[in-house]
C-alpha cells in the first residue's frame, strides 16, 4: 500500500450528488444517520445560490474493506469508490432536494428571490417554481417558454439561470489516500466530536463499527429498522448497544463496549439480545396494553427490561417489571444523568433481589416509591406525568370516553382536553395543557363535543366511563371557572390509582404515596 497522504479538490455539485445516486461516493458504515431536517434543504441551497462558502467535505479512498449503510445507494465495484467521512447531511441533502426526492421538494420565487420548502400555499401559486424543475433540462426549456415578455421575463430568466448554476458551485473537499480503516473512523470521531455535533450513540457506534466491521449494517440496523416499524421508536442504537452489553458480560460490575469485545462474543450476545427485546416489547405490550412506545418517555426504560428478560426469563415476575417501569417513568428516571441511572439499574438487575435493587434506586427521599398528585401537576409536554396518567386510568379499567368500549392493545391512543381548550380565555388557554386535563381515547372516536360546556358533555357520559378516566364525579368542578379546583380533584384521582396499580404489581413492597 502506498504512503497515506491528503489531496485536496473541488468537486462540483452536480458530480457530487451523481457520484453519490450512482454509488462511487458512499456512506460508510459508521456514519451516523441522516437527521437533518427538510427545513434546512431550502438554507444550504440559498447559501450556494447567493456564492456564500460550505464546510469542506472529507472523503476516504483506500483499497481496505469496509461496509456503506443499507439506506444508501449501492456500491459500484473497483477502486473508483469514495467514502464519505464528513458531509453527509449536505450530500443527502441537496440530492433530495435537487430531485425532489425523500419528502424534499423545494420551491424557488423570482421576485421574492426566496427558497422555500413546498407547502400547500405555494403549490397553488404558480410563481413557485420546483427548483428539480429548474434543474432538469427538459423542463427548463418548457419553464423558459412560458416567461413573460420584457423586463420581467428577463429578470425571471437570469434568477432562474443562478439557480441552476448551483450544479456547478464547486466545494472544497479533502481526500484521504490510502489511510487505514482506523485512520478514517478516527478522522470522523475526532471532527465531530470537536465540532460537538454527534451524540454519544454516533460515536459509540463508529467504534462498534471500526472493530466489528458488518454487525451494524447486516444485524443492528435492519433489527432496529424492525423494532421501530414495530411502533417502538424510542429505542435506539445505543439502547441496544447497552442491552448487548450486559448480556455479553451479565455477572460484571461495570459495563465494557461492545468495541472491546471479541466478534464472537459481541455475535452471541446480539442473538439473546434481539430475543430479549422481543420478549421486552411482548411484555411491555401486555401489561401497559400498548402496541407502541408513543406514550413512553424513553427507550431507556426498555434497557433494564431488555436485561431482565435475557438473564431472569425463568423467574421474572412481569408485573413487578411493570410496576418498576411506571414509577421510573413518573419520577423521570433517565431525564438527568442517564448513563449513570443506567448503570445504577443494570447493576441491581445482576442481584438476586433485582425488583429491590430496581425500586431502591428510583425510591424517593422520603422513603417510598408510591405516586403523589403533585407528580401530575405537569404540563402536557411531561412525558413521565403522561404516561403515569395513563397508567392510573388503564388500573381503572380506562374506557372511552365517546364509544364506551375499553382501550386494551390500540394501535394509537390519542389524549382529549377533559375541560375543552377552545372553551378557555385565549390567554388563559395554556394552562389548558396539562396532564391532569387530558384523557385517553381511541384514534378512531369521534371526540366533537362542539359548543358544549364541560357539564354538559361530561353529564353524557356514564359514571363508570368517568371513574375509568380518574375524572371527578363532582358536577361542580365540570365548569371553566372551576378548573383549578377540578384540576387539583383529578390529581388526587390519579394518584391514588396510581398507588393501587402498584400494589397489584409490588404486593409486598410498601407504597407510601
Amino acid at each position: 500500500m502506498s504512503e497515506p497522504r491528503l489531496d485536496i479538490d473541488r468537486l462540483k455539485v452536480k458530480d457530487l450528488v451523481e457520484s453519490y445516486r450512482t454509488g462511487k461516493l458512499v456512506i460508510p458504515e459508521f456514519q451516523r444517520e441522516y437527521v437533518w431536517k427538510p427545513s434546512r434543504a431550502p438554507k444550504l441551497l440559498d447559501s450556494l445560490y447567493r456564492g456564500f462558502p460550505v464546510s469542506v467535505l472529507l472523503t476516504w479512498c483506500s483499497e481496505a474493506e469496509t461496509r456503506p449503510r443499507r439506506a444508501v445507494p449501492r456500491p459500484t465495484r473497483g477502486s473508483s469508490v469514495s467514502w464519505l467521512i464528513d458531509g453527509q447531511q449536505r450530500v443527502i441533502t441537496l440530492s433530495r432536494a435537487l430531485n425532489s426526492e425523500e419528502g424534499i421538494e423545494v420551491v424557488f420565487h423570482p421576485e421574492q428571490n426566496e427558497f422555500r420548502l413546498a407547502n400547500a400555499a405555494t403549490r397553488k401559486d404558480t410563481n413557485w417554481i420546483k427548483v428539480a424543475d429548474l434543474m432538469d433540462d427538459d423542463s427548463y426549456r418548457h419553464i423558459r417558454r412560458t416567461l413573460p415578455e420584457g423586463s420581467r421575463g428577463v429578470q425571471r430568466e437570469a434568477r432562474f439561470d443562478a439557480v441552476r448554476r448551483i450544479l456547478d458551485y464547486e466545494i472544497p473537499c479533502v481526500r484521504m489516500i490510502d489511510h487505514s480503516f482506523d485512520d478514517a473512523v478516527n478522522a470522523f470521531t475526532r471532527i465531530n466530536t470537536l465540532g460537538v455535533r454527534l451524540k454519544r450513540e454516533d460515536i459509540e457506534s463508529a467504534r462498534v463499527a471500526a472493530r466489528h466491521s458488518g454487525f451494524i449494517a447486516d444485524e443492528v440496523s435492519p433489527f432496529l429498522a424492525q423494532v421501530r416499524k414495530d411502533g417502538f421508536t424510542r429505542l435506539n442504537i445505543m439502547h441496544l448497544f447497552r442491552a448487548c452489553a450486559y448480556v455479553a458480560i451479565p455477572d460484571g460490575r461495570s459495563r465494557t463496549p461492545l468495541h472491546e469485545l471479541s466478534r464472537q462474543d459481541v455475535s452471541t450476545a446480539w442473538g439473546r439480545t434481539q430475543r430479549a427485546t422481543e420478549a421486552a416489547i411482548a411484555l411491555v405490550r401486555n401489561q401497559f396494553g400498548l402496541m407502541n412506545s408513543d406514550l413512553l418517555p424513553s427507550g431507556a426504560l426498555m434497557v433494564p427490561v431488555i436485561a431482565l428478560c435475557a438473564t431472569k426469563s425463568r423467574e421474572l415476575d412481569h408485573k413487578a417489571v411493570a410496576g418498576w417501569l411506571a414509577m421510573a417513568a413518573l419520577l423521570h428516571r433517565y431525564s438527568g444523568a442517564a448513563e449513570s441511572a443506567l448503570d445504577q439499574d443494570l447493576r441491581a438487575c445482576r442481584t438476586q433481589d433485582w425488583i429491590g435493587g430496581l425500586l431502591s434506586n428510583v425510591r424517593r427521599s422520603v422513603g417510598g416509591f408510591g405516586a403523589i398528585a403533585d407528580d401530575f401537576k405537569a404540563p402536557l409536554m411531561d412525558r413521565g406525568a403522561l404516561f403515569g396518567a395513563y397508567v392510573a386510568c388503564r388500573h381503572r379499567g380506562l374506557t372511552d370516553l365517546f364509544s364506551g368500549s375499553r382501550l386494551m392493545l390500540q394501535a394509537n391512543v390519542d389524549r382529549h382536553h377533559v375541560l375543552p381548550r377552545a372553551q378557555f380565555a385565549e390567554k388563559a388557554r395554556p394552562s389548558a395543557d396539562c396532564v391532569a386535563n387530558i384523557a385517553f381515547v381511541s384514534a378512531q372516536a369521534n371526540r366533537s363535543v362542539g359548543a358544549a360546556s364541560p357539564d354538559v358533555y361530561l353529564g353524557r357520559i356514564a359514571d363508570e366511563v368517568l371513574t375509568s378516566q380518574c375524572i371527578p364525579g363532582d358536577r361542580a368542578l365540570w365548569r371553566i371557572e372551576r378548573a383549578g379546583d377540578f384540576w387539583e380533584a383529578r390529581r388526587e384521582m390519579l394518584a391514588e390509582a396510581f398507588n393501587g396499580f402498584l400494589q397489584d404489581a409490588l404486593p409486598t413492597r410498601r407504597i407510601d404515596a
